[in-house]
C-alpha cells in the first residue's frame, strides 16, 4: 500500500528518534509528504508541588520542542525528504489527533517509549494502548516503533 501522508510525532527519546528516521524512510519510499510534530503538553504539572508558572514551563517545551523538530528535519533531509514541522500546544493525544485529521494522514509513526515520563505523565498509559485508540478512533494506520 502506497501512503500519501506520514505523520510523525516526535519526542527527543531514543524510540521518538527512531521513529522519526522510520517515517522519513517511508515517506521517501512511497513519495509522501511528511509532517512531524511535537505537543507542548504542561498537564503534568497539575501534581507538582513546586510553583512554577505554567507560562515558563511551556515556553520551555516549546524551545525544546523546535529544536527536536529541527533535529529530525535535519536527519530527514539527509534522506532526501523535506519534512514539515508541527509545534502545537495541548495534550499528546489531542494534538496529534488534530494534527492526523487536518494533513489527511494515512499513516502515524510513533516510537516506543518503554515505561518513560512520556508514557506515564504525557499519554497516560503505554504507547501501544496510545496507538491502538488513536487507530480505533481515526481509521489511521499506526506503527509503533521499538
Amino acid at each position: 500500500m502506497g501512503y500519501k501522508t506520514v505523520v510523525c510525532g516526535v519526542t527527543g527519546s531514543p524510540g521518538s528518534e527512531k521513529a522519526a528516521l522510520t517515517a522519513a524512510e517511508m515517506a521517501r519510499d512511497h513519495q509522501a509528504r511528511l509532517v512531524y510534530v511535537y505537543a507542548v503538553d504542561s498537564s503534568f504539572m497539575s501534581g507538582l508541588t513546586v510553583e512554577l508558572r505554567t507560562e515558563y514551563a511551556e515556553q520551555a517545551l516549546a524551545n525544546l520542542g523546535r529544536q527536536i523538530l529541527d533535529d529530525a528535519g535535519r536527519a530527514a533531509q539527509a534522506l532526501g525528504v523535506n519534512p514539515a514541522k508541527v509545534l502545537r500546544t495541548g495534550k499528546v493525544l489531542e494534538v496529534i489527533l488534530a494534527v492526523l485529521e487536518e494533513e489527511k494522514a494515512d499513516l502515524l509513526v510513533i516510537g516506543d517509549e518503554g515505561r518513560t515520563f512520556v508514557e506515564k505523565h504525557l499519554l497516560g498509559g503505554r504507547v501501544a494502548d496510545f496507538a491502538e485508540e488513536l487507530q480505533a478512533r481515526t481509521g489511521v494506520k499506526v506503527l509503533v516503533v521499538r
